[in-house]
């Protein structure tokens, strides 16, 4: 068994693939071909499989719609992937079966036994099955499959969709499309081998409880009262009108072995509303989703997918909602198979296997492993050590907590309030301590400082961790950090304090600043510092940070220590008090960033982001060779702003920032994209080249452009640049596809020759600030004589821009020392329309 993946590029590229794929040793094997499309309506689906039929005539097409695509370990949205598997000596089926007849739905056991008279057929060990969203009865049909077809594993779920496919999605292969039928893929041989397994990451707390009425796919009843009186006694009438809360405390089903969460929406109390048709007399408790839990399941399902000997091809399933509502954990989960050849899309609820038994299962990461013959994947085990973007989705669950706390307090129903409170106590027992030492988390913290009134805190860290993993052993440092920890608990419960771990070496101590002094309080943290420091030979001698921060908020918490920190660093000190009520705000300067902030929604919601194109002259030819894309904001009065007033407002705010990336780009490529003989260079900051969205859609634009060497990517080569391996990938990538790269800015204060070097360049762009000093400043004169002669003896096939080209001096200056291009108002001014470049070869007018 192989498998090959790859995006749908273009019908040309596709026929080429395929067509080597088929060639040697394999030809004539049966071929699994699953297309996962969320860029193709259904006729043009279905063109696609036949497309690829006529190309591997022996091929199986399974085809689903969905929103975003599972391949490389990575979530693509608007990509259609192709995943080829061919077996080495097994079978394949694809079929589809309809899930309507006469109008009216079939019954799941009809279906099931349907499907089970093909697989028992085939002798089917691995088992793809897709379903439509008019199809409700998905979770009895996995029911019935562990009976109709009890050997075979079983993966898949409910068609996602998005506005190019519609609301309800669809299945298809070479023959036709349908939004009433479900296809099946059945992988069968004696060598084969699978297991399907998943991760959800949902906590259940409390007792169990009973479906005792039901109707199609709503609630009516749990344990003979109103569903919906039932859920909002846990979380508060108030936070249940909130659409999304349904997928963060879900109910799950607890019969079958394993904890599989069920999402729904609030309809009020009397009844709630879930994606499938419901089950009445099943057994569920209450539950939330959580990191450390995310975490452990994903741990225990990577240890089965790295321990399997027949590892030859991973397949993926996973929740859109779970994408959309925990991002950070979906990405974070992917990772660990990156350079695998993992392949899958988004759906809206999964099938999978637990204990042997086949379930169904919502806001889930399901995987399943199948292979003939004894392989590993390349997979990275190390992901599992950097969590910390998982805590950030837990933010608003603690935010719902704190409602559902207050909502408690408040209440003056008081069976109602016993049951929110118990439900709370049993949330904050998980999210707010930490799984090893049972200390108040940094969860706890915001919670109390918000809700508690806790404004008076100290920040306890070790500053150079690196360093004492080099020199002392694992053994003594675990010693002195147990140490540590009890040492800040027992004093801080001396003092009446609150202590809480935020990380592994970082602690703090909380106290509210009507209880204590500030005066008191720094003095009873001087004296911890100074325990803490008593020399022991059990213990790593080690001077801790302290930093106090007084009258805070669980909004500033971390900005004010971020910048206490660095005046730390500065003035190399280890204990440091700050006040935020001794802060003077320059009232003025916040209202402009706040001014500039509407300034930039408002270009992004009116079309007011404009890009102006500033002509680059070539010094050999004497003509205007390409132009910059330099982007401009235009506001209500038709004001027009340059980077220098929104840029910085922007990049304090990420999502602003991303947005008038996209934005730009977007109009550019649209400006020059089916041009003939103009080329364009667009700027790139390396937050830009992380964006996994933005570089998705550069790389998806220039794999369809007709010209992708017009266009020029622009990198900032400053202290930004940060990842040199994520910088090349990208650099490396843009060639591939054929567009070219220029690095801006060389020659400033940050920059480093070696790995500027080492970057496969097309165009080198010198910094502006020297380029302009170049005639009256001798030591910038020298650094462009520099960068000529480097490159001109490095043999590289990089050319050299110079920026601020200002006047004729400048320009005399650059010739002499053989600048290739020349950029700047001597030349040419930025303007919204691209210019003509002048018959006659002579610089534009100024």
């Amino acid at each position: 068994m192989f498998t090959w993946n790859f995006p749908f590029v273009s019908k040309k590229r596709l026929e080429g693939t395929l067509s080597q794929l088929t060639i040697g040793g394999r030809e004539g094997n049966d071929i699994l071909i699953r297309i996962h499309t969320a860029i193709h309506t259904a006729e043009e689906a279905v063109d696609l499989a036949a497309f690829i039929t006529r190309i591997v005539p022996s091929a199986q097409i399974l085809g689903t719609s969905t929103s975003a695509v599972i391949s490389g370990g990575k979530l693509i949205h608007d990509q259609c992937v192709i995943s080829v598997t061919q077996m080495d000596e097994g079978s394949v089926l694809a079929v589809r079966l309809p899930v309507t007849e006469a109008g009216c739905i079939i019954p799941a056991e009809t279906l099931c036994a349907q499907a089970g008279d093909i697989v028992a057929r085939s002798r089917a060990k691995l088992i793809f099955a897709f379903f439509p969203k008019p199809y409700a009865d998905v979770d009895r049909f996995v029911e019935a499959s562990n009976e109709q077809m009890p050997d075979a594993q079983l993966i898949g779920g409910i068609l996602d969709w998005n506005d190019i496919i519609g609301d309800t999605g669809f299945v298809f292969d070479e023959t036709g499309w349908s939004d009433k039928e479900m296809i099946l893929a059945a992988l069968s041989g004696d060598a084969l081998e699978a297991f399907t397994g998943f991760a959800t990451g949902v906590q259940v707390v409390g007792d169990l409880h009973e479906i005792t009425q039901v109707r199609d796919d709503d609630i009516l009843e749990i344990d003979g009262r109103p569903a919906g009186e039932f859920i909002h006694e846990g979380i508060g009438r108030e936070i249940c009108t909130q659409t999304e809360i349904g997928f963060y405390f879900p109910l799950a089903y607890c019969s079958d072995g394993a904890d599989v969460p069920i999402v729904y929406g609030y309809r009020g109390e009397s009844k709630i509303n879930v994606n499938h048709n419901v089950i009445q007399g099943k057994k569920l408790r209450r539950g939330f989703f959580y990191d450390r839990k995310i975490i452990a399941d994903n741990r225990s399902l990577f240890g089965r997918v790295e321990s399997f000997e027949k590892g030859e091809t991973l397949f993926s399933y996973a929740c859109k909602d779970r994408f959309r509502i925990y991002p950070n954990s979906f990405k974070w989960e992917l990772s660990a198979y990156e350079n695998s050849n993992i392949c899958g899309c988004l759906t809206q609820g999964e099938i999978s296997t637990v204990g042997g038994r086949k379930v169904y299962i919502n806001c889930a990461f399901v995987l399943a492993v199948a292979g003939e013959g004894p392989e590993s994947q390349p997979l990275n085990p190390y992901v599992f050590t950097h969590t910390e973007s998982l805590a950030e989705d837990n933010q608003k669950l603690i935010g719902y907590l704190m409602d559902a706390a207050n909502a408690s307090s408040q209440n003056a129903d008081m069976t109602m309030k016993d049951s929110m409170r118990s439900f709370v106590n049993s949330c904050k027992e998980v999210l707010l301590y930490t799984e090893k030492n049972n200390i108040p988390n940094e969860a706890a913290l915001h919670m109390d400082v918000r809700l508690g009134g806790y404004d008076r805190v100290c920040l306890i860290d070790m500053p150079d961790q690196i360093s004492i993993r080099t020199v002392f052993s694992e053994q003594m440092i675990e010693k002195t950090h147990a140490q540590y920890v009890a040492e800040c608990v027992a004093f801080a419960a001396r003092k009446d304090y609150h202590v809480y771990q935020l990380t592994k070496w970082q602690i703090a101590v909380a106290v509210p600043s009507y209880i204590v002094s500030l005066d008191v309080f720094v003095e009873d943290m001087r004296e911890l510092q100074n325990r803490l420091f008593e020399t022991k030979e059990d213990y790593i001698p080690i001077v801790f940070t302290f930093c106090i921060i007084n009258d805070c908020t669980a909004e500033n918490l971390k900005s004010v220590y971020d910048a206490a920190r660095l005046e730390m660093l500065q003035k190399n000190v280890q204990f440091y008090a700050c006040d935020e009520k001794e802060e003077k705000l320059d009232e003025e300067s916040i209202l402009e960033k706040y001014r500039m902030v509407s300034v930039i929604n408002y270009a992004l919601a009116h079309d007011g982001v404009i890009p102006y194109y500033q002509g680059i002259y070539d010094n050999n030819e004497r003509a205007i060779h390409h132009y910059e894309a330099l982007m401009r904001l235009k506001d209500e009065n038709d004001r027009v702003y340059t980077p220098f007033a929104f840029l910085d407002t922007a990049r304090s705010y990420g999502l602003l920032y991303d947005a008038l990336s996209i934005e730009m780009i977007r109009k550019v490529f649209e400006a020059f994209r089916d041009s003939e003989d103009r080329s364009v260079s667009i700027n790139l900051g390396m937050r830009d080249i992380k964006n996994e969205v933005l570089t998705e859609f550069i790389f998806s634009f220039l794999s369809t452009a007709p010209h992708p060497e017009h266009f020029i990517f622009e990198i900032l080569e400053n202290e930004d640049v940060d990842e040199y391996e994520t910088l090349l990938r990208f650099v490396n990538s843009i060639h591939r596809l054929g567009g070219k790269i220029s690095i801006d800015d060389f020659g400033s204060g940050y920059s480093n020759l070696l790995h500027v070097i080492s970057i496969p360049a097309d165009y080198l762009k010198i910094d502006g600030s020297i380029v302009k000093e170049c005639c009256n400043n001798p030591a910038s004169e020298n650094v462009v004589r520099l960068i000529s002669s480097l490159y001109s003896m490095s043999g590289r096939d990089s050319k050299i821009v110079a920026e601020f080209v200002e006047n004729e001096a400048i320009q005399d200056k650059l010739l002499r020392y053989s600048i290739d291009y020349s950029q700047g108002y001597l030349f040419s001014k930025p303007t919204p329309k691209i210019p003509d470049t002048p018959a006659d070869g002579t610089a534009e007018a100024k």
